[in-house]
């Protein structure tokens, strides 16, 4: 007697393989999330406790004064307002700019070769398509979401090739995955 497997219905194969490309793409943003934490704006743009009402004051605590223009006099004018005012994000801010430019640029390198890895797993013949299915469409989600954190940094010419690979990348899944 010979046994066979039981049918699923569609919609749960359909559940299982969008749950794998959701949990794995999870899976991976938690390891990049450990391997590369996201800087502490805190640490780069500490705010002082008290606000700086002159230049001198302002720049012993790591800030640009801006002086306000003059303002014409009123007799009316019950108290003196501020000359200007301290902008304690103008020197740090590139700083901390700049950090979690490396950190997206690192996330970028991390969910590629996460990506890449998922893909060529789901194009090993596991004994079930759906989960072979499953890894290569997770592994094309975490190019995407990878190359996305990290587009708005990377520059004209770097967009265009990790725009290149990735429509080889899939060009090459769907000929060895797909064969007509």
């Amino acid at each position: 007697m010979e046994h066979t497997a039981p049918k699923h219905p569609k919609f749960v194969r359909w559940a299982l393989l969008i749950g794998i490309v959701v949990i794995l793409n999870v899976f991976f943003f938690v390891i990049e999330s450990i391997a590369f934490p996201t800087p502490d704006y805190q640490t780069y743009c500490p705010m002082p406790t008290t606000q700086a009402q002159d230049a001198k004051t302002c720049d012993t605590q790591g800030g640009i004064w801006t002086e306000y223009p003059p303002q014409p006099q009123s007799v009316t004018a019950p108290a003196k307002a501020p000359a200007g005012y301290c902008d304690y994000t103008a020197i740090c801010q590139p700083k901390y700019d700049a950090a979690l430019a490396q950190q997206h640029l690192r996330g970028f390198i991390l969910m590629t070769v996460l990506g890449v890895v998922a893909l060529l797993i789901g194009l090993v013949p596991l004994g079930s398509s759906i989960v072979s299915s499953g890894l290569s469409y997770g592994g094309v989600v975490a190019l995407v979401f990878g190359s996305i954190q990290y587009w708005g940094d990377a520059g004209n010419w770097l967009r265009l090739a990790i725009s290149a690979i990735a429509l080889v990348a899939l060009i090459w899944v769907g000929v060895k995955r797909f064969k007509d």
